[in-house]
């Protein structure tokens, strides 16, 4: 099946040396999470600058980084930049910009799925380099948000996403995720891992929601972590969650052998990997 790029579809921009387009990226926190939780707080990341006049030209064209899968893009948006504070550059980390949403295409905004394996470092990039290799990869029905779980099979998500998940109640997460299993929580600000089990009557949602709490669900070397590192950012900052196993068995002696035998297939018992001690 040949591609649908996206120059087939948006035929009615202007001129794109008008357009900086902006990959937005991890800083700490991932843009989907912010962009799932506060749309005005995504309006920001647009109008953000390191101390450069990186937008610098009349629209922002965004997309979001699909962390779910590989090389996938979630449109953003159209911003204009209607005023620009010069003076604000040489503090670096500010908002010079105000910007205002554009109606062109704002359909699509979180619906539009893009397939473009971006490799550069430099995320505010000339538009006209970047737009006519970008391919169309799916249209969902409705805006992705909260209330679309990913499937267990791309079930690897920041505690941001997690947490917007459970404090809001999502009828979809939670009936998804009320199944017993094995877990993966990695810190990726070490790399360092930790295997649990969820084996109560509420599954992996009332497990995660302890680590949600206080961010470490009362995990005796997660809890000295978070101790360490000042508290519940460094979990909301820095923690992703993984499904590594359903055990569909109602016997706990099962489920506390596929624990056993992922924290030895991972070696997260060993100090310099894992945070698990027995």
């Amino acid at each position: 099946m040949s591609s649908i790029y996206l120059s087939e579809i948006m035929t009615n921009l202007h001129s794109l040396d008008e357009y900086k387009m902006h990959f937005a990226k991890s800083d700490g926190d991932e843009p989907l999470d912010v962009y799932m939780a506060n749309f005005d707080d995504w309006k920001k990341w647009n109008s953000w600058s390191n101390g450069n006049d990186d937008f610098n030209r009349k629209y922002i064209f965004s997309l979001i980084n699909f962390y779910h899968e590989n090389d996938t893009w979630l449109f953003g948006g159209i911003w204009e930049v209607v005023d620009t504070d010069h003076s604000k550059f040489k503090r670096g980390g500010c908002y010079p910009y105000t910007i205002k949403q554009c109606d062109e295409y704002s359909n699509f905004i979180g619906r539009l799925k893009i397939k473009y394996a971006h490799k550069d470092r430099q995320v505010r990039n000339l538009m006209e380099n970047y737009f006519p290799k970008l391919e169309v990869k799916e249209i969902l029905e409705e805006p992705y948000s909260i209330e679309t779980f990913p499937g267990y099979k791309n079930l690897d998500v920041s505690f941001m996403t997690l947490e917007n998940a459970i404090k809001n109640d999502s009828v979809a997460w939670k009936s998804a995720l009320q199944i017993r299993g094995i877990y993966l929580i990695t810190d990726t600000s070490s790399g360092k891992i930790y295997v649990g089990k969820a084996s109560g009557q509420g599954g992996f949602w009332q497990r995660w929601s302890d680590y949600i709490a206080d961010g470490h669900g009362g995990d005796v070397d997660l809890k000295k972590l978070i101790e360490k590192n000042g508290g519940i950012d460094h979990a909301r900052k820095n923690y992703k969650f993984t499904l590594l196993e359903i055990v569909e068995s109602c016997i706990d002696s099962d489920i506390d052998d596929r624990e056993n035998y992922w924290k030895r297939v991972l070696l997260s018992r060993m100090e310099n990997v894992g945070h698990n001690k027995n």
